[in-house]
Order: C-alpha cells, then structure tokens, then sequence
C-alpha cells in the first residue's frame, strides 16, 4: 500500500511545540509560531508536516523549508495562493533588505544546479521587485522532498521588503509564474507524491492564541465540521489564481448583491481588497465610515460590524474584530480596503476573511472548499 504522504504546517502565535502525531498512520502535525505582515498581492499572475509563522498579528504566514542536501538550508518562507514564483535570498545579495538575514549558499547544495542563461524576475503589485538567478535543488516541505524544483536566487531585492521571511513560495497554479517555474506543489502532485492534490490552511488570530497551520495532500479533520464543508469551483478565466464567483456581500443586514464579482483567496494578502467603486457602495452602509484617501477607510474603533461574504450559497460570517482593525491607541481602519485589483468585478479576500474559516485548495478538482472551524 502507498504510503500516506500528509504534512501539516502550524502556526501558533509566539509559540513553538515539539511534533504532534495525528490519530491516523504516518500523519504529523508541527505547531509552528505566528506574526503578521504589512505588504499586499494584488496582482494576477503527501501530506506532511512543516513550522510556520505569522509576521505581525495576524498578517503574513511563513514556515521552515530546507534547501539543498549536503549541507541543508533552512529557511524561513511565506506561503503565498496569491503568486506562482519561489524564491530564496541569495548569499551575494547586497540589498538592505538582506542585510542580517540568512541567506542560500550554493556551494553548500550538492544537488545544486544552475539553469544557465535563465534570469530570475518577480514584481509584486505593492512595488516590491526582486531579480536574480534561476536554478534547481533539492528542496524539503515538512520532510517531504521535492527534486529539481526550480527557484530564484535573489540577489537584489526592494529595500522595502522588511520581513523575517527571507523568500515566497507561490502557492498559485504554475501558470502565474512569472519565471515559468513549476510549483512545489504541483511537482508533489505530478510526482504521485501526495494522498490527495490538496493543500489547506486554518489561519490563527493573534488575539485568541489559537494555532495556524498548513496541511499538504489533504486536510486535518480534526480542525474543521466536515457537514459544513462546501465547495466552490473556481470560475474559468481565473488566470491560474484561486479564483471564485462571489454570491453576495452583507453589511449589517444589507445586501450588497455584488453581480459578477470574483474573488482571489490569497493568502498572501491581510486584507479583503477592492476596487474603489466597490469599496464606496460597501462602506456607504456605514455610516460613520470615512474614506482616508490612501486605500483605508477610517472608523470608530468601538463600534461592532456584521459583514458576511456569500460563496454557493453559503454565508460565512467575519469576526467583528476581523473588520475593525486597531492602527494605533485612538484609530481604527476597516480590513475592508480599495486599490486597482486588475478588474473592476475581481475582489481579493486575505486573512481577514480566511481566519473564520477552514480552507481547502483542491488542485485536481480546480475548486476551493470553506468549512466552519472546529
């Protein structure tokens, strides 16, 4: 019988725990540390066990992945269904953003190999650029290994890019690769790898100390009410990305009937984005809201909002203190914000919405599944 590939990457906020075994054979789960991030995706473009963490409250999640065998690497990385291109810093990178960080060393990589001629180019839709060199290794997901994957050596990179994560796993489809890279993912798929050609995250809330993690070939039972499962496939123009028809949006009991609307499920972004329009008819059902003209708009930092999102037919609720997020002692933004999302229908819904629920992403079904938390 073949093995049970599953691996589990968690992410308890400032916290980290020893292996933890799954009551079914050959499947772990590692609780990993959490933090949050500043920096937004807005662009188009087994299972087993690994640490992850979250860069600021509530904000980015990141793990360990290892790089090369001889002498293996150890990375911190962020996880990323918003983007297709890993990459890695890169020992000769001189750029701020590298300064004190660690960084990848091909001389140490005995399955280290250049891909000649071949250049290495991702930019993000914040403004971050990074640019460097392809090549392959050996790379190590929750002890689960991946061979000849390719990746970008970063030897330049936006100086602001001030994360603790020194490089980005996109978790897209392959064809959002702006390197025409083969994801980790879908190299563990093609390669018969994994139980099931899924991956899926629960992402913890910095306020509730409650875990995150990220399970590859599968899902973790035992963190989700399976008679809630529902699944939405993914619309068909969706340019590689977890794209999916939005039913409806509700604002304290109004609904918005937001007709034709997509949604991008990236994990890579905090937020729930909107293109400006959309965003004016969503915060005109709140009153007290002010648009601040940088993208936020500004409320009460006492005040509770219901705001729910629609998908198949299913409403998911959104924490109040999801929505309504502390910037500073006195002020509050709501986490629903506007920008040029590449479309006038297309939404971006980030962690935000993704810690009230439990997601599955289903590669070979093409769809994504939400189910309430256990």
């Amino acid at each position: 019988m073949r093995a049970l590939h599953i691996f589990t990457v968690a992410i308890a906020i400032f916290l980290s725990v020893d292996a933890l075994p799954y009551d079914k054979p050959n499947v772990v789960t590692i609780p990993l540390k959490s933090k949050s991030i500043t920096r937004r995706r807005l662009s188009r473009r087994a299972i087993g066990s690994m640490p992850v963490e979250e860069e600021q409250p509530d904000v980015a999640y990141f793990g360990q992945i290892t790089f090369g065998t001889g002498t293996p690497q150890n990375f911190d990385i962020q996880f990323d269904t918003g983007s297709g291109d890993l990459f890695v810093f890169d020992k000769n990178c001189d750029s701020p953003a590298c300064d004190d960080k660690p960084k990848y060393d091909s001389d140490l990589d005995t399955s280290f190999s250049p891909i000649d001629g071949k250049d290495f180019s991702v930019e993000y839709a914040d403004g971050i650029e990074a640019n460097g060199d392809s090549a392959k290794t050996t790379i190590v997901i929750a002890g689960i290994s991946v061979e000849a994957q390719e990746f970008g050596m970063v030897d330049e990179i936006s100086d602001n890019f001030e994360h603790p994560y020194v490089g980005i796993m996109g978790m897209a489809f392959s064809e959002t690769s702006e390197n025409e890279q083969t994801t980790p993912i879908t190299n563990l798929i093609n390669n018969n790898q994994l139980d099931n050609p899924q991956f899926s995250f629960m992402l913890g809330r910095d306020a509730d100390h409650s875990p995150s993690e990220l399970t590859i070939g599968g899902s973790n039972p035992d963190r989700y009410h399976a008679d809630t499962l529902t699944f939405t496939h993914l619309v068909d123009n969706n340019g590689g990305l977890w794209e999916i028809p939005i039913d409806n949006c509700v604002v304290d009991g109004e609904e918005l009937d937001p007709e034709g609307r997509t949604g991008i499920i990236d994990t890579g972004s905090t937020r729930i984005i909107l293109p400006p329009d959309d965003a004016d008819v969503f915060y005109s059902n709140i009153p007290s809201a002010i648009d601040n003209g940088d993208g936020s708009y500004a409320l009460p930092c006492d005040e509770e909002h219901e705001i729910s999102l629609v998908f198949s037919g299913k409403t998911w609720n959104i924490d109040p203190r999801d929505f309504t997020v502390e910037i500073d002692e006195d002020d509050c933004i709501g986490s629903v914000v506007y920008a040029d999302t590449g479309s006038d229908t297309e939404w971006h819904i980030g962690s935000a919405f993704l810690k009230n629920v439990y997601t599955i992403f289903d590669q070979g079904n093409r769809q994504v599944g939400f189910a309430e938390l256990a």
